[in-house]
């Protein structure tokens, strides 16, 4: 059966006109509350996918979300993060996001060896729930940049000639940094991950000195403990861009971290969440590098979460990047989801291109991911480049700023247009063909019901700006409209074969 119909969107009435009878009976008046957030999972092997309560695949799209991170502050005239505000994740949410990536710092949660501040949790339970409450995914991620905050280059310390003082970041309390008096000094043009203190600070964590990989893992088994039930977070990425080490050291971290997890899990009466794990940071610019091998876990809830930042570091294109990703997680039998990925240059309009490109890569692969980032402070080391320096002219996340006075700019189309685009939000079976184009507001999806999946759990996000788009479909009945903060989400019931074309 072939339906047609037209999607009309009363954003002043909150109403979506019925779709024509033929297509099956639709909502009435609708409600903005966004529906209950279902657990998810992920099943391997042929079948590797990230799933929901239904069966159905869900394609995670997000942004990263600074705020509760702790950050090296390089100059204190300005301060390095934006906090969280009450109507970020509205804004973020009607953007037509589904999920949002949330940094978090062992620096905040464990400030004092053995002390784990519950105070910290509450702000991270906070945004959880803020989050959930406008239909928003959390994944909570352990960041870290450069080890820590603590790497930085004392005051008064006179670096050797050839050498400038470094910046600190985020990520280990400085109790945890030991570098063995490795200098903090860096040689101009070196990547901070190879700063001298910053590789003995990695070296001395795989080696477990003194028992600091051992307090991160129990870090992970308490704050595990805290959202065993929380069905409005997706998982827990387990470290952000580790640090240069063997990669069969990375794995028994990840082994020996989501062994706590689950424990904790158990203990409080919840479920396993989705553990996802990353490469080494040498990936995100190469596209390889530090993979930790196929066997480093028998736990079946992970997923691969690497960042892909071809053409922006690094010399590794799109194409060659999508596919080393898809490679490995392959090799390991498990779906995927890109962490961080993003374009930042000083005119957005220079990025479109880029940005159209890794979207239909993202279509090509099924794949979603979490834009970096949101908001960022202008006086975040990414934007100071050394202690009392000054912000560049612009902070490059989403939601601009324009330095040093932090002016914030709204997201430029060059980037929303790909980033809120139509996409399909859960498919109950496989896609073999998906087009998304947010600049003219057309989907294609074409796929083949899984009988793992319920036919009836067909979730597809359509912009506000393109909600009269015509809509065409085969194979798919029952079809309703909801509103979702001004933008359109179809629901439908799929038969074993389906297509859903809309503009």
């Amino acid at each position: 059966m072939r339906v047609v119909a037209t999607l009309v969107l009363l954003v002043a009435g909150l109403l979506v006109a019925p779709v024509p009878a033929e297509a099956g009976p639709t909502d009435g008046p609708t409600s903005p509350t966004p529906p209950a957030l279902s657990r998810l999972h992920v099943t391997t092997g042929k079948a590797a996918a990230i799933r929901n309560a239904d069966g159905a695949r869900v394609l995670l799209n997000g942004v990263n979300v600074m705020g509760l991170g702790e950050y090296y502050q390089p100059n204190p005239d300005f301060e390095s993060n934006v906090p969280i505000g009450s109507d970020d994740f509205e804004q973020i949410a009607a953007l037509g996001f589904n999920s949002v990536r949330l940094v978090v710092s062992w620096s905040r949660l464990e400030p004092t060896r053995g002390a784990y501040d519950t105070a910290y949790v509450d702000e991270i339970r906070a945004a959880v729930a803020g989050a959930a409450a406008q239909g928003l995914y959390t994944v909570i991620d352990m960041h870290q940049d450069a080890w820590g905050i603590a790497v930085n280059t004392p005051d008064g310390v006179d670096c050797p000639e050839g050498s400038s003082p470094a910046n600190g970041w985020d990520g280990a309390p400085a109790w945890a940094t030991i570098t063995d008096g490795a200098t903090t000094c860096r040689r101009p043009g070196m990547e901070r991950e190879l700063a001298p203190a910053v590789q003995q600070a990695w070296k001395n964590f795989y080696a477990n000195t003194q028992g600091i990989q051992t307090e991160l893992v129990k870090v992970w088994g308490r704050l595990a403990g805290d959202f065993a039930d929380e069905t409005a977070v997706a998982g827990y990425d387990l470290l952000n861009e580790p640090g240069f080490g063997p990669a069969d050291s990375l794995g028994k971290f990840y082994d020996r971290t989501i062994t706590a997890i689950r424990k904790a899990e158990t203990r409080a009466g919840g479920f396993h969440h989705i553990a996802f794990y990353e490469p080494s940071v040498t990936w995100s610019a190469f596209g390889s590098g530090g993979t930790p091998p196929p066997d480093f876990t028998a736990d079946k809830q992970v997923a691969f979460a690497p960042h892909v930042y071809a053409e922006t570091f690094g010399s590794i294109s799109i194409a060659d990047g999508f596919a080393a990703a898809a490679k490995a997680a392959k090799a390991q039998g498990v779906p995927l989801w890109i962490g961080e990925w993003g374009y930042f240059s000083a005119d957005p309009a220079d990025d479109a291109d880029r940005m159209d490109r890794f979207g239909a890569a993202e279509d090509d692969h099924g794949y979603g991911g979490a834009w970096w980032s949101w908001k960022q402070a202008c006086g975040n080391p990414h934007v100071i480049g050394a202690p009392g320096g000054q912000p560049g002219p612009i902070s490059q996340s989403l939601v601009r700023y324009l330095c040093p006075d932090e002016t914030a700019v709204a997201p430029d189309p060059a980037y929303t247009g790909v980033l809120s685009r139509p996409l399909p939000r859960a498919v109950p079976g496989t896609t073999t063909r998906l087009d998304s184009d947010g600049r003219t507001g057309t989907l294609v999806l074409v796929g083949q019901r899984e009988k793992l999946a319920k036919r009836c759990s067909l979730r597809v996000f359509v912009p506000g700006v393109w909600a009269e788009q015509t809509v065409r479909s085969t194979g798919i009945h029952r079809i309703h409209t909801r509103v979702d903060h001004g933008n359109v989400v179809l629901r439908g019931c799929v038969e074993r074969k389906f297509s859903l074309r809309i503009g």
